[in-house]
């Protein structure tokens, strides 16, 4: 793919991600029964993908990863639901920070001072999301999401250790026991109307296709530049869930935004700048 086209490409995917609060939000069923319908969808869309595959290899690391991405989906679904889209966005976007600490656990991994400098600022930013009482949002869906970042590196650290380990398979799976877990929630759900039901399909369709066009588009991005790209998503989140539905997050929650963003941002390019200047000097 073109240089030119995967940017425009990556941009319009982030676009597509930052639709996942007002999506959600527009659903009536409850967190759990969304979360479900939405994997459901997603098996759906994927599994063409995985059977031209050219093996479902399964391991343990896989099954972690799935495992990971089914508490990634709830947790973020109820936190968007019970908190604010900002805040359970911006959660999920501190995963690098946990992605440092669990491969120091796991991986053995040095952690360096500027994670641990990006760390102080992110629960900075973090304090500030959780004394926000202008921005409403319960302090129960404050907490879950706090795991949207946690699960998410969970995600990213299984991938690693499963070396020649295939995304679209995490995902896959990870929406198979997401979708299997929530069937109960989704018998009792009641029917959606025809809007629940567009919402509901338009969940399922950004939660498996976006990132699979995410994964081609990379192809042809710089490592700066799929780290850039997708900040559209945070960023945007928020913006259209108060353009069509009117929540507003808190000056404490902007800041906190502003903090997380900077903070994440700034170290992943430290990072890709700093392992660039070693392979000169290699």
């Amino acid at each position: 793919m073109s240089h030119k086209k995967a940017i425009i490409l990556t941009c319009g995917i982030a676009l597509l991600w930052s639709l996942a609060g007002w999506n959600i939000k527009m659903i009536t069923w409850s967190p759990y029964a969304i979360a479900a319908g939405r994997s459901i969808i997603s098996v759906v869309l994927l599994l063409p993908m995985v059977v031209k595959g050219k093996s479902l290899h399964i391991s343990r690391n896989m099954i972690g990863g799935a495992v990971c991405y089914t508490i990634f989906n709830y947790c973020f679904i109820i936190s968007t639901k019970l908190a604010t889209s900002a805040i359970a966005i911006m959660m999920q976007y501190t995963a690098p920070v946990y992605v440092a600490v669990l491969a120091w656990i796991f991986l053995k991994e040095r952690i360096t001072k500027a994670d641990l400098i990006s760390i102080v600022f992110i629960f900075g930013g973090m304090f500030l999301f959780f004394t926000d009482e202008a921005g409403g949002g319960s302090t129960a869906g404050k907490i879950i999401a706090v795991f949207n970042g946690i699960s998410f590196a969970g995600i990213s650290i299984f991938l690693r250790l499963e070396k020649d380990g295939d995304p679209k398979l995490c995902m896959f799976f990870g929406n198979l026991l997401s979708g299997i877990v929530g069937i109960p929630f989704i018998a009792t759900a009641g029917p959606l109307d025809t809007s629940g039901f567009f919402f509901l399909l338009l969940a399922g369709i950004l939660c498996a296709l976006t990132y699979t066009l995410y994964a081609a588009a990379s192809t042809g991005l710089s490592a700066l530049e799929t780290v850039l790209l997708p900040i559209i998503d945070p960023v945007m989140n928020p913006v259209w869930v108060f353009l069509f539905l009117g929540e507003a997050p808190g000056s404490k929650s902007i800041m906190g935004a502003a903090v997380v963003l900077i903070a994440v941002t700034a170290r992943v390019v430290y990072g890709i700048q700093a392992d660039a200047g070693k392979a000169r000097m290699a």
